[in-house]
């Protein structure tokens, strides 16, 4: 970052001239060393900040690379999403490797599709909040009982499943179908 090379700039600034003026007053050529030593610091301030820009710049280049890649992602979700009215229809999960890959609504019933499959049912459907319960044979306490948000446009669907004292896991799931 900047702040830093400034800082270090301005440090070594502070130290070169205290010792520029405690070398001052000598007739034996003592002042001429400090001044030295100052060129030397801020040689070696400037080669620093060189090497540490380059870093940082490496990483901010990797952070912009990963902040691209992920609006890449919401993107694409966002074209292949339809919307639609009602918690009914078809709903892929944005993340990969989801224990729920897929979940079809209909009425009061659900199926997954994925390491999670399973039928389920759906209560209180018109409700601000309402409520999944899945029934799988495949023992999996994370994913038991949730609540149900459908975003405006009626492309997205959250999950909050019910869990320990900190909360459950959140599924983010877009209409596919």
């Amino acid at each position: 970052m900047r702040t830093r090379g400034s800082a270090r700039t301005a440090a070594a600034a502070a130290v070169a001239a205290v010792l520029v003026l405690s070398g001052c007053g000598g007739d034996d050529g003592a002042g001429e060393e400090p001044k030295q030593q100052e060129q030397a610091e801020q040689q070696d301030t400037q080669d620093g900040d060189d090497g540490d820009d380059g870093a940082e710049e490496g990483s901010a280049s990797d952070d912009e690379a990963r902040d691209q890649e992920s609006r890449d992602r919401i993107a694409e979700d966002e074209a292949r999403s339809i919307t639609g009215e009602g918690l009914d229809g078809v709903w892929e999960s944005i993340v990969d490797d989801n224990d729920i890959e897929t979940l079809t609504i209909t009425g009061d019933t659900v199926e997954t599709t994925g390491p999670l499959s399973c039928p389920g049912t759906v209560t209180g459907a018109a409700d601000p909040e309402p409520v999944i319960e899945l029934a799988c044979d495949v023992e999996n306490l994370n994913r038991v009982r949730g609540t149900l948000e459908l975003n405006e446009e009626g492309n997205r669907l959250f999950i909050g499943w019910e869990g320990q004292a900190w909360g459950g896991m959140i599924d983010s799931m877009i209409r596919v179908g």
